[in-house]
């Protein structure tokens, strides 16, 4: 490892992976420390294209459908919703605003709410049932309107539904409910997402559950997962040292076998993906026990502590080749770490032979 520049600063981020090019302080450095002027093209970012935004990316149709409103939806006031419609890339509607609500399409299918059903209860107390469908782009009716929630198909064709009272479950692009899949809790998705939280029970951990192969891939064992890819989930157990506060990280396939084994069961309560030469940042949780009126503590067994993390960098030789000394420490491009302390950006970048 070598360590390529220092400057002191506040923000510090990566303007231009390619080049190498990163930014403190609204100046901008090459990885030699020296600096640069800025250019448009440091700035440039895909994702603020609104008609590629969310849902919308990669969907199939021949030309992207904007979901609309007519009435804006004014939430948590009764009887008073949304009139969406569709509208095509020169604003006109294609589908007539007739919905109390609308998702983009995904998988060729927009998720749609035909309208709500206010009831009330025998104790009195007044509710609405939702309707809840899917369409194609010529607004016909593909999935009919029988569920009271229901989400966008990811692009596995996989989509999140409950009925009034019933559990979730998951369906396919025919309406057909996958078998194995009614679960007391699922979690949202985004439309390139292939792993799913699932939990028998509100309150239990959570297993993992894989929207392409359509099955479970490890029963529920962990407090949190996120996905970084296809083959690749960051997975939290909690401790339980220091309460609800208190997490070890590690990672697993989509085989559910661990990966990075330099990096489970070291202690660490955060770590992040390792570059390509097998070194990540990692952290350890420092814990302060607290006395008399705090605010901003975590609290177990009747105790009060502040956390703080501190931050390395770990090789998958099992050692460090930064300690745990650092506020924080990021990723920045190829092989290249941002380290910070002490108000000083340190740049560092790993080698082979790390």
């Amino acid at each position: 490892m070598k360590v390529l520049f220092k400057k002191e600063g506040k923000s510090l981020y990566c303007a231009d992976r390619e080049k190498e090019i990163f930014c403190i302080d609204d100046t901008f450095y090459d990885k030699n420390g020296n600096a640069v002027p800025s250019v448009e093209s440091f700035y440039s970012d895909d994702d603020d294209d609104d008609w590629y935004r969310g849902w919308m990316k990669d969907e199939g149709l021949e030309e992207p459908l904007k979901s609309e409103s007519v009435v804006e939806p004014e939430w948590e006031i009764d009887d008073i919703f949304g009139k969406f419609g569709f509208k095509n890339e020169a604003g006109e509607f294609v589908i007539e605003p007739q919905y109390a609500y609308a998702h983009e399409f995904t998988c060729a299918l927009a998720c749609v709410n035909l309208n709500r059903t206010w009831y009330k209860t025998e104790d009195g107390k007044r509710f609405y049932e939702n309707h809840w469908g899917y369409i194609d782009k010529n607004g016909k009716t593909v999935i009919g309107f029988q569920y009271d929630e229901a989400h966008p198909f990811n692009k596995f064709g996989v989509a999140l539904v409950s009925c009034l009272g019933g559990p979730y479950f998951l369906i396919d692009t025919s309406g057909n409910e996958i078998p194995g899949t009614r679960f007391e809790y699922i979690s949202r998705y985004d439309y390139n997402e292939r792993f799913l939280e699932f939990s028998y029970n509100d309150e239990s951990l959570v297993g993992v559950y894989d929207t392409k192969e359509r099955k479970i891939i490890s029963e529920p064992l962990f407090d949190n997962i996120i996905e970084h890819n296809e083959d690749c989930i960051k997975v939290y157990v909690r401790n339980g040292k220091y309460g609800e506060s208190d997490f070890n990280q590690y990672y697993i396939n989509s085989k559910g076998e661990i990966l990075y084994p330099w990096l489970y069961n070291k202690g660490f309560s955060e770590v992040e993906i390792p570059d390509a030469n097998n070194v990540s940042s990692v952290s350890i949780a420092e814990y302060m026990e607290l006395s008399g009126k705090q605010s901003g503590y975590y609290e177990h067994n009747g105790k009060k502590y502040a956390k703080k993390h501190i931050y390395g960098l770990y090789s998958s030789k099992e050692k460090f080749l930064l300690p745990t000394i650092y506020d924080e420490i990021k990723w920045l491009c190829n092989n290249i770490w941002g380290c910070y302390k002490d108000r000083v950006f340190t740049i560092v970048e790993t080698e082979k032979d790390d």
